[in-house]
């Protein structure tokens, strides 16, 4: 553990707030998670618990090790309790600017003046909005769902954030064993968001086309794409096939993709007919029969198994001389 980190205070205990309450309890520091209703609260517990238990038949925590983390985890209804001491606040409120703004200036009023104050958003620039006593202070810190298992971390610095708090909070991270990328200056949707949004389009396309069924597209993105993917990333591979088949490729790929703004045909109908995903038991795939959380911790065994294998192993990162 960092001395310069006692406590951390996670704000907003829903999908992905209780997660990095879960991952910095089991980094080994004081959390506080704050939720505005005890409802919510008592939902967070019952996650993280399902959580720890899915872990501890993967491997990855001991089973005597889960009644520390969970005691290390304060929850309170209470936004001023939770920002008591706090060394960094990390908010997870909603994706508004409204919301994001009303809760800076709460944390700002209610944190000592040490705390560093970070926001999880994915789209939105809270430098030009959010206003505070301490900008020097003021960072986002994007991670992805499920935020306990996934070890990315975009961190942004804003344009008064102070270089040495990036720092600080990167090594933070690094700490509880994620990995984090640091951006110079904010963009919506950093990498993953991004490359997902145009990656999305051409999968509609195809689904929309009837060229191949939703398993045989995952099938072919698992073990052509994202098999690569592990090893090289998405930079690196260019350099492997060829920077120049990359440019003759670039040259002729406007007339063989998507148009730029295809718009979805199976997606919209799935929406209307109510199949929103695993939450109702239907989307692209059938999933009757099977509960939201059971499908949940299958997920998460295998995300958790392929994590075990990349951390003892060198495979991910770029191949460099």
């Amino acid at each position: 553990m960092r001395a310069d980190f006692k406590k951390i205070f996670v704000v907003g205990a829903g999908t992905m707030g209780h997660g990095l309450a879960q991952a910095f309890a089991q980094g080994g520091y004081q959390v506080a998670m704050y939720s505005r209703t005890q409802q919510t609260l008592d939902r967070a517990d019952t996650l993280i618990r399902g959580s720890l238990d899915t872990m501890v038949e993967a491997g990855l925590v001991k089973k005597g090790d889960v009644p520390a983390i969970m005691k290390r985890i304060t929850p309170t209804t209470s936004l001023e309790k939770g920002a008591a001491d706090a060394d960094l606040a990390i908010e997870t409120v909603a994706e508004t600017k409204d919301a994001k703004a009303d809760i800076f200036k709460q944390l700002d009023a209610a944190c000592p003046p040490k705390t560093l104050l970070a926001s999880n958003t994915t789209f939105l620039n809270i430098f030009d909005f959010v206003e505070t006593s301490r900008p020097d202070k003021v960072l986002i810190t994007h991670t992805y769902a499920p935020p306990q298992i996934i070890p990315l971390v975009d961190v942004v610095k804003g344009p008064r954030t102070d270089p040495a708090n990036i720092t600080r909070v990167v090594e933070l991270l690094k700490d509880i064993g994620k990995k984090p990328v640091i951006f110079s200056r904010p963009v919506p949707g950093y990498v993953v968001s991004r490359l997902q949004i145009a990656f999305n389009r051409e999968i509609y396309y195809l689904l929309d086309n009837d060229y191949l069924s939703p398993k045989d597209l995952d099938e072919a993105a698992i073990w052509g794409l994202a098999m690569r993917m592990i090893v090289l990333g998405v930079v690196q591979r260019i350099d492997f096939s060829g920077v120049d088949l990359s440019a003759r490729t670039s040259a002729r790929s406007a007339e063989q993709l998507s148009p730029p703004d295809y718009k979805p045909k199976k997606l919209f109908e799935l929406v209307q007919q109510g199949a929103l995903g695993i939450k109702t038991g239907k989307g692209f795939y059938d999933y009757t029969g099977r509960s939201e959380a059971e499908l949940c911790h299958m997920r998460d065994v295998r995300l958790l198994k392929l994590l075990k294998i990349l951390q003892e192993s060198d495979i991910p990162g770029p191949i460099l001389p």
